[in-house]
């Protein structure tokens, strides 16, 4: 998929869209649905609040006034008046001040699905992997998901978290988990593949305009994939445990900087696009180092949980373990030392996330719904050195893996914003022209509360505390640790299912992104106007 590609597919989506809603009027059975957003967020420090700006979707700023007027319609039905066939499509705009565009296509996106299985091409909001007891696909109304993004407690997964804009892609995928036959519904699986492209090429041509040697990107590959399963019957026995592998890879590309143009091209034909499924070393036509290693940028993450279902609370045990190329892919590694002999090496897994949440499901302290604690660690990323075996070190050591940052890629992020665990902090933060997480190796703390007020339903908070430590990277260490404290009060108040009023409130105190405070209002009207 190339940029006059997604073009001919950003104009079959429009299409779509269209005729959907016309075919919406003139057929029963067929549900459209409307929202409209406005978003203002004004602040004061060196940039808007961490938590006004993480984990929003890429509809955030780092700017302390900032603000959007955003609008979505949604079509869907059944095909032929099938049951098991269905259509969706959406779009969504967005027009911003002191934001990354004056006016943008924020979602476009066409989709069918057949019972279980879905393909949806465009762009569409996602969220992280496992981070709920209930698999949040993104197919919910509007409600729902403006709900679902007021409400979540944790810092995002560690290789996809929602803090970026989402990347065009074509998705196949099974949303909800399924039953497999013969299991008696103990068994259940989901799982997703998907190619797409970034398109934030001038984005990242115009932030490094101010650094000559900073090197930025175009036409650059995206691939993800996934496979998640679940055992457990909640109707029999009151324990379920999920778990599963999620990759994420960039591939191809031309590469270029101010300096010198254009110095590089990465390949993207059809095998490249099968090495990008099941990672691969790169031949001749790829640097020398991704001839020894795997080609292009490849990241993977180990997810794991526990769910205990009892009558007064849900206590949820999540984890997840982030790990580059095939290093930490497995507690070992067979290796070959200087003398050609092959051996074990056994890594501990020091770079993970591991939360818990407690769900109240009694008639006791209504005001509060879900207390969670999570913790999150990448300061190990293998080690601290790397070396092949050679005339002076016998013995292969594996290390210095260097998170979201990669010797080819720009990095892994999307206009600015990491993809990944937002903590590591984007290179939007950045003032020196470079695309490259600064600080990476961090460790943090972050303990969320939410909730309703009394017993009324109008009225929902939530509370986060977030602390980090952060040690730079192991190329560039900061000359002293950073601290960053992060606060997020939310009140939410919903008199009617058409509309929502949100206050936040949010305050930083951090020798790296600076002491900042300031408040977010978001006003959203849902359904048919």
């Amino acid at each position: 998929m190339d940029c006059s590609l997604w073009h001919t597919i950003r104009k079959i989506v429009v299409v779509g869209l269209l005729l959907m809603q016309v075919d919406g009027f003139a057929q029963s059975g067929v549900d459209i649905n409307q929202f409209v957003q406005l978003n203002t967020v004004l602040s004061d420090g060196d940039n808007a609040p961490f938590w006004l700006t993480a984990n929003r979707q890429g509809l955030s700023s780092l700017n302390t006034s900032n603000g959007y007027a955003r609008y979505g319609m949604r079509v869907d039905g059944k095909l032929g008046g099938s049951k098991d066939w269905e259509y969706k499509a959406e779009a969504d705009v967005v027009a911003g001040y002191n934001q990354r565009n004056s006016v943008s296509l924020h979602q476009l996106y066409a989709g069918i699905s057949w019972r279980w299985l879905c393909m949806n091409i465009g762009v569409k909001e996602r969220t992280a992997e496992m981070r709920s007891s209930r698999v949040l696909a993104g197919n919910g109304d509007f409600k729902t998901l403006y709900g679902r993004a007021l409400s979540e407690l944790g810092t995002g997964g560690l290789l996809y978290s929602g803090n970026s804009a989402p990347v065009p892609q074509i998705c196949i995928e099974v949303p909800e988990y399924v039953d497999i036959p013969g299991t008696g519904s103990w068994l259940k699986l989901r799982g997703h593949i998907a190619y797409g492209i970034f398109l934030d090429h001038n984005f990242q041509k115009d932030f490094t305009t101010s650094n000559p040697s900073a090197k930025y990107a175009k036409n650059v590959m995206y691939h993800s994939k996934a496979l998640f399963m679940k055992l457990g019957n909640a109707e029999k026995f009151p324990l379920e445990v999920e778990g599963g592998l999620e990759m994420r890879a960039q591939f191809g590309g031309d590469f270029y900087t101010h300096a010198k143009g254009k110095y590089l091209s990465m390949p993207r034909g059809i095998k490249d696009y099968f090495k990008a499924f099941i990672p691969l070393s790169g031949d001749e036509t790829t640097p020398t180092p991704e001839q020894a290693n795997i080609s292009g940028n490849q990241i993977g993450n180990w997810h794991l949980a526990f769910t205990l279902m009892t009558k007064p609370v849900d206590v949820r045990l999540y984890g997840e373990h982030l790990f580059e190329d095939f290093s930490q892919l497995f507690f070992f590694e067979y290796q070959t030392n200087r003398e050609g002999k092959r051996k074990i090496t056994y890594y501990p897994w020091k770079d993970i996330q591991i939360g818990v949440s407690v769900t109240n499901k009694t008639g006791y302290l209504k005001f509060i719904s879900t207390v969670q604690y999570e913790y999150t660690s990448m300061y190990d990323q293998s080690g601290a050195g790397y070396n092949d075996p050679n005339d002076y070190f016998s013995e292969q050591m594996d290390g210095a893996d260097d998170y979201y940052n990669h010797s080819i890629y720009p990095g892994w992020h999307n206009y600015g914003m990491g993809i990944g665990n937002p903590l590591a902090f984007s290179p939007l933060y950045n003032s020196n022209g470079t695309l490259v997480f600064r600080g990476n190796r961090f460790k943090a703390h972050n303990v969320g509360v939410n909730g309703k007020f009394a017993r009324n339903e109008q009225f929902k908070y939530r509370l986060l505390y977030t602390y980090s430590e952060n040690w730079g990277t192991y190329f560039n260490p900061f000359k002293e640790k950073k601290y960053t404290t992060s606060l997020l009060a939310d009140i939410v108040f919903a008199p009617s299912e058409k509309w929502a009023v949100s206050f936040s409130f949010a305050y930083d105190k951090s020798n790296h992104i600076g002491e900042n405070w300031g408040a977010m209002l978001s006003l959203a009207r849902f359904g048919l106007f």
